[in-house]
């Protein structure tokens, strides 16, 4: 109608803002994640680690270990602590709390991808002249690249649908998609027609990622199973 010419959507605008901090918080988490993990992970299968008791494969298992606690027991240490160093409502707490609930699928994903890598191929370079450093950038990162794309993946997912810390540390600037979707339910009922619009488009991006980085995910998760 002439009303609404010069009018714009609302609805839209909120969802472009929330698809931006689902997409800064995925790939920023994920990638601080992934890079903070190969070198965990690569410290854990090359070298030997002891503190007090722990050896290597007891501190790999204490990382996977992390996963077992569940949200609601980190929701009142998080909440105190973002709203003392004024996180709240912010992307770079969401990125924060994000690649720590991720780090640990990642070490274990990247310590498998590392294991099936043989350690004479680093030794042949140090011969040659190769620091460790660069070793491990010029030869075993281009090797581990399957495991690193898959655990990236991996690690997006499970941000990109994370709903309930987005819920509890967010209120209007860094909401993201999971609780714009489920924001559609309230007194009046359910807006099924926004929430079905809201969970495609939700869904479209990592259906796209997955399909286009398939044979990436499938190298890297099977990394490690046959010797």
């Amino acid at each position: 109608s002439p009303d609404s010419i010069f009018q714009t959507s609302t609805v839209r605008d909120e969802f472009f803002k929330r698809f931006m901090n689902s997409v800064i918080t995925s790939v920023g988490a994920s990638a601080l994640a992934i890079i903070i993990g190969s070198l965990a992970a690569y410290g854990l299968v090359r070298y030997r680690y002891k503190f007090a008791w722990f050896r290597n494969e007891d501190i790999s298992f204490f990382f996977l270990s992390q996963l077992i606690l569940p949200p609601v027991v980190l929701a009142l240490p998080f909440l105190v602590l973002y709203r003392e160093v004024a996180l709240l409502d912010t992307r770079i707490g969401l990125v924060l709390l994000y690649t720590l609930m991720v780090l640990p699928i990642v070490i274990w994903i990247m310590r498998d991808q590392f294991n099936s890598i043989p350690v004479e191929l680093e030794e042949a370079a140090l011969v040659d002249g190769l620091s460790i450093w660069g070793a491990f950038f010029r030869i075993v990162m281009p090797i581990a690249l399957p495991g690193m794309v898959a655990a990236f993946i991996l690690a997006m997912v499970l941000c990109w649908n994370e709903y309930f810390f987005a819920a509890l540390l967010t209120s209007t600037d860094a909401k993201t998609i999971p609780v714009m979707v489920a924001s559609q339910t309230g007194s009046q009922g359910i807006n099924w027609w926004s929430m079905a619009a809201l969970a495609t488009a939700a869904i479209a991006p990592l259906a796209i990622i997955g399909i286009a980085l398939e044979r990436y995910l499938i190298m890297g998760m099977t990394a490690g199973s046959v010797k």
